[in-house]
């Protein structure tokens, strides 16, 4: 899905009169029917669905008043108020996509409407200013060859004809084919046929995986952003070089990509939970791949580049060239101390550390889409080597507000919240950093707007509930540490939050602290 976007996008952003062909869909039905089955494109339709939804839902205020009414008429059929596509999972797509786009819901269309939202904001972040003629080139230059019969036995006929193994032609499909048609020799052929069973057979014959992956290689040879689809790059570098020795590399390099993959290191993990993994996989398979002796730090340098950028506010598009240099400098064999310059210097000149002061100091840090993420990260630093295992950030794991994210109900129903805190100061403190912890949704639900002891009790397993399992949460449930709930025990959890994210993101602490008077250490002293 991000392939297709950067596809899209590189062709707007080239030739924006021009059409973007996106393949065939066949289609079967009746003349006149109101409803086709889809055979072949469900997925193409059904990307293009949740764009269009996203874009309706999340970014209308951007588009002239035309496309907004368009955007709309894609999604839903005007006469019958009805989503135009159905899907097997249909009260899944309606309810968290269609109707609304509702991230908080984990499911396929979320996860997919996540990344169409992630792509929007990098590369359209900043004003959004070129979004509405994004949007144009999408619905006026995408274009789709509808096949339709009323015959479902020739439209599998057509299926088979048109496509291998069920689906349209594959970046590793391609790449095959191309390696093979110039070879002559029947044993190299089969030689290279042989390789390309191995490398199917070590990713279980996950084509989508080989996509992927063979984006990344292409990536690794080249060196630079795509000016083409990944195929046409890889042809051009394949172009008189040895069939058998490409198979090979492509062998080792999906080898070293499964390394990577299946780590079980606290890194790897931060890693994983970045929305983009094409630059930071690439890095380090690319480490993997030339055998650089300083791998594991290079794994937690690219934690704090990656995740300072990402709460520093910065779009993906920001983070292209700095990547790209980094990628260069792993595989062109610099030293771990030329690395650590290259990116002390790109974030100081990107203003890294004021940005993330901000965006960490912040009275509503529960709304940006880094701060779950942020919290399972600095999990993983208090975790011992014995107890860490993958945390998955999906709907199964909650952010606690301890003081209850709905104050004028929980002041109602108990009066401990009333007693702690004034109403403008809980407005100003419930969203903030200091005041979430990562739990479990079962004990997220039973501690809801209790008062501060008897979340204690919960979190601790001491009501008849299973124990948090999350250092974070023990911590504030720790009654040595805190005896109460008010402004000054926030204060105090997000100090040692933000000692930790400095820790994480490569930062002297007080670069990031707030000071009393709204201003960071590092600034006031500077003043003074």
């Amino acid at each position: 899905m991000r392939q297709l976007f950067d596809d899209l996008y590189e062709a707007w952003q080239t030739e924006r009169d021009a059409p973007y062909f996106l393949g065939s869909v066949i289609v079967v039905g009746e003349e006149g029917e109101n409803r086709l089955s889809i055979l072949d494109g469900q997925q193409r339709i059904t990307t293009l669905t949740i764009t269009y939804a996203v874009l309706n839902d999340r970014y209308s205020e951007f588009l002239e008043e035309t496309n907004q009414r368009l955007a709309e008429s894609r999604i839903r059929e005007k006469d019958l108020q009805k989503p135009r596509l159905r899907s097997d999972k249909q009260a899944d797509l309606e309810r968290s996509v269609i109707d609304q786009v509702r991230l908080d819901e984990e499911n396929r269309y979320t996860n997919a409407a996540d990344v169409v939202i992630d792509e929007l904001d990098g590369k359209f972040g900043e004003g959004y200013k070129e979004l509405d003629d994004f949007f144009n080139y999408l619905d006026k230059n995408v274009e789709m060859i509808k096949i339709f019969t009323n015959d479902l036995g020739h439209a599998v006929r057509l299926f088979q004809t048109i496509n291998t193994r069920g689906k349209d032609l594959t970046v590793s499909d391609l790449t095959k084919s191309y390696l093979l048609s110039h070879l002559e020799d029947d044993e190299d052929k089969d030689d290279v046929i042989e390789v390309w069973q191995e490398i199917t057979g070590m990713l279980d014959d996950d084509y989508e995986k080989l996509d992927d992956i063979l984006g990344m290689y292409r990536l690794y040879l080249q060196v630079r952003k795509a000016k083409k689809s990944a195929y046409e790059e890889l042809k051009g570098e394949f172009e008189g070089r040895n069939p058998k020795d490409d198979a090979r590399d492509i062998r080792d390099f999906v080898d070293c990509y499964l390394e990577v993959e299946n780590a079980r290191d606290r890194w790897t993990f931060m890693l994983d939970n970045l929305t983009h993994d094409l630059y930071w996989r690439t890095i380090l398979v690319t480490a993997r791949k030339e055998e650089v002796d300083y791998y594991d730090d290079l794994k937690e340098a690219l934690v704090a580049f990656y995740y300072s950028y990402w709460i520093g506010d910065y779009t993906a598009e920001k983070i292209k060239l700095p990547s790209i240099d980094l990628l260069d400098k792993v595989k062109s064999g610099a030293s771990f101390e030329e690395i650590q310059d290259f990116i002390s210097e790109t974030r100081k000149g990107h203003r890294i550390q004021s940005r993330v002061q901000d965006e960490l100091n912040d009275s509503n840090v529960f709304e940006e889409r880094w701060h779950k993420r942020l919290l399972i990260a600095i999990e993983y630093l208090m975790s011992t080597p014995q107890k860490i295992e993958k945390i998955d950030p999906g709907s199964g794991l909650h952010r606690e507000h301890v003081l209850p994210k709905s104050f004028e109900s929980a002041k109602n129903k108990h009066t401990y919240w009333g007693e702690k805190f004034e109403d403008i100061e809980a407005e100003r403190l419930k969203n903030s950093l200091g005041n979430l912890v990562p739990l479990q949704y079962d004990l997220n639900s039973a501690a809801a707007q209790r008062p501060f002891p008897q979340k204690v009790n919960i979190y601790k397993g001491e009501e008849d509930h299973e124990k948090s399992s999350f250092d974070l949460t023990l911590r504030v449930a720790d009654r040595d540490l805190f005896s109460d709930w008010n402004p000054q025990s926030i204060q105090q959890n997000k100090e040692f939050l933000l000692e930790k994210s400095a820790e994480l993101l490569d930062l002297p602490v007080e670069s990031i602290m707030e000071s009393s008077n709204g201003r960071s250490v590092q600034d006031r002293q500077a003043s003074e």
